[in-house]
């Protein structure tokens, strides 16, 4: 029963019903749309964080292009000719391809700690400003893809994420309950921290804002294309933009086919968005969007590359998930994992600790603690009617009983190239000496005992109190300024509401990068391909562009089937011919001016250059050849008294007239 509910019931007048009234419709909402299980926040966290660390990767491979002094962009001219106002990046810090690597492995070693769950808390909020740092050292190759792992990361923040699937929990529940005996094995202690439902502001907030992203994607897709079904027609004829597989699923799919799922890319949509806002029914509704976002952005996520967009909207989707799916998937685990039964060695320190920690990850209760093992082994562990298994064997099969273990762990044991296989060896090799070494000593010995929680102090609850509604207040101000940024930021709604946002209220979002501006590919889809084409004249005549390795240069676009050039290459590209966007031309200059110096050959260095924005259309309707090529000059450079070896063709008396290719 909520406070107004509560309140209303002891007035006398209008005002009284109109509280109860609304204290009922506001509970009402509550139960349905406040409360998040541990266990999806858990698993949300685990994807959130390993594909943090892949993006990491992703960033890191062309590090010393785009993030550090030695590429086209360096952190000085990047400072003082911000492309965007409020600009904050660690980046900065960083200077030599070197530091700028050991920048992205501090980075993913906060996206491992994130995702394993150690301080959660803590460093959820470094893998933010991790996250938003590497997007604001280079907005150039900003998209929605990059906002969107932005909002998360943010939204995580708020919620406790740690609770479930984590280190923080594993510590947290050996520190409350050290078990000493057989009986405490067995018994089945849950406290209320590892299964009560999280209830705060944060959660409705985290699940309307992915509802959100669907809607105004549907509203603002108002164009003659999209009514007309060319869209994916259009789209997947943007060479710099598809992947391999696209191309040949282009070239055979029929108009009409193109039309349906053009059409069916918006229904999609709309139905994802109602399936989230649903009240009734959720244990479909839910699940159904689940389906459909998974089975829309893995399309996105193979046909394009478009960033990190497809797949964390994906991570996003696993917070749907409600307590009522996880007592379904547990029950259906119980029925097909057959019990196990475990013996160990109770004089043992190690065997203790292994027992200990398998309890906690058999969340379905099918681990049989069966007493002391005889003397052949530390540890043994058989599933039903099964033979007994000593040492390692016992020990993967005991983890097995965790929901998806035997899927889980031989995936986990190929990624890192039987590296567990190698530890346990190691442990079972000498038990008891990794147990004297590790201090495990074995329940009887243990003079420590369980750490029960207590009860806090009241100053302590005083100031958790308040904690709690510092929280909340902030979280209900980025809200207005969330809802502030879905009037002003997206096309669909009409220019009376829109307005201006202080600067000072302004820059708690632009310094996070935290916008609401939905909409790919609206209201239409972008008609025009184009990449960056390089014709540089090294000092002994040869022809190379040195963005694409020194090859030699290709300024032919017509027959491009599929650039193969990454999120960032290609946004890197499409950004840098823009008008307002020119100044950024000067590093690009300067770069290929000391091309030579990063290769180490003096015939490589670059005494003319012309750099082309290679654009053509698309193919209309029913062809597949596009129109309209044009090469547009965007910079061009030749070294003063610059004359190549005798016998080969002078240089051009003057190179191209840089012009603009775009807004």
């Amino acid at each position: 029963m909520s406070a107004l509910h509560r309140l209303g019931r002891y007035l006398r007048d209008d005002w009284a019903l109109f509280l109860v009234r609304f204290g009922k419709v506001w509970d009402w909402h509550a139960a349905r749309f406040f409360y998040l299980d541990p266990r999806t926040l858990g698993l949300t966290r685990i994807i959130v964080g390993v594909l943090m660390m892949l993006d990491c990767l992703r960033h890191a491979a062309v590090a010393e292009l785009y993030y550090s002094n030695s590429g086209v962009l360096t952190n000085h001219y990047n400072l003082f000719s911000p492309s965007s106002s409020h600009h904050f990046s660690l980046f900065h810090v960083f200077s030599t391809p070197a530091e700028v690597h050991v920048a992205f492995g501090l980075a993913f070693l906060c996206y491992f700690f994130f995702a394993i769950g150690y301080r959660a808390r803590l460093f959820n909020i470094l893998s933010l400003i991790w996250v938003t740092s590497t997007d604001s050292r280079l907005i150039l190759v900003e998209n929605g893809g990059y906002v969107v792992v932005n909002l998360l990361v943010f939204y995580l923040c708020w919620l406790p994420t740690g609770r479930r699937f984590s280190v923080d929990a594993l510590l947290r529940s050996a520190r409350e309950q050290r078990e000493q005996t057989l009986d405490d094995l067995r018994a089945d202690h849950r406290p209320g921290w590892l299964t009560d439902r999280h209830r705060s502001f944060a959660c409705l907030m985290v699940v309307a804002n992915f509802g959100i992203i669907y809607i105004f994607n549907v509203i603002n897709k108002y164009g003659d294309i999209w009514r007309e079904g060319l869209t994916v027609h259009y789209v997947l004829h943007i060479d710099r933009m598809v992947t391999g597989l696209a191309v040949p699923f282009r070239e055979h799919m029929p108009l009409w086919l193109s039309r349906i799922v053009t059409w069916l890319v918006l229904v999609v949509e709309a139905t994802i968005a109602m399936a989230i806002f649903w009240p009734e029914n959720r244990r479909i509704t839910r699940p159904l969007a689940m389906v459909l976002v998974f089975g829309l952005h893995l399309a996105f996520g193979v046909m394009m590359r478009l960033g990190p967009f497809a797949w964390f909207m994906i991570a996003w989707s696993s917070l749907l998930l409600m307590t009522v799916h996880w007592e379904m998937i547990e029950a259906a685990y119980a029925r097909r994992q057959p019990s196990i039964e475990v013996r160990f060695d109770t004089g043992s320190g190690l065997a203790w600790t292994l027992v200990r920690l398998a309890r906690r990850l058999d969340v379905t209760r099918r681990l049989v603690f069966d007493g002391d093992a005889p003397a052949t082994g530390v540890l043994q562990a058989r599933q039903e009617g099964g033979p007994w298994r000593s040492g390692r064997a016992a020990f993967w099969l005991t983890l097995r009983a965790m929901i998806g273990g035997r899927y889980l762990l031989p995936i986990l044991r190929l990624l890192l190239l039987g590296l567990p296989d190698l530890v346990v060896l190691v442990l079972f090799a000498a038990p008891e000496r990794w147990a004297r070494f590790f201090g495990l000593l074995a329940p009887p010995r243990d003079p420590r005992r369980a750490h029960p929680p207590q009860e806090p102090s009241p100053f302590r609850q005083r100031l958790d109190r308040y904690r709690r509604r510092a929280r909340d207040l902030a979280l209900g101000f980025y809200t207005l300024l969330f809802l502030s940024q879905l009037v002003n930021e997206n096309k669909s709604l009409p220019p009376p509401m829109k307005h201006d946002v202080p600067g000072l209220i302004h820059m708690f979002l632009v310094y996070p990068r935290l916008f609401q501006g939905w909409g790919m590919f609206a209201p239409n889809p972008i008609r025009e391909d184009g990449v960056v084409a390089i014709d540089a004249i090294t000092v002994d005549g040869r022809h190379i562009d040195p963005l694409r390795g020194g090859a030699p240069p290709d300024l032919d676009l017509s027959d491009d089937r599929g650039s193969g050039l990454q999120q960032i290459e290609q946004d890197y590209m499409n950004r840098i011919r823009m008008k307002d966007n020119a100044r950024f031309r000067h590093p690009l200059r300067l770069w290929l001016q000391s091309y030579h110096q990063r290769t180490g050959r003096p015939e490589d260095e670059i005494i003319f250059f012309e750099v082309f924005w290679l654009t053509d259309q698309n193919p209309e309707p029913g062809s597949d050849k596009p129109t309209d090529h044009e090469a547009i000059c965007i910079a061009s450079w030749k070294k003063r008294g610059a004359r190549l070896p005798p016998g080969m063709p002078p240089l051009p008396a003057k190179p191209c007239t840089p012009a603009y290719a775009g807004k």
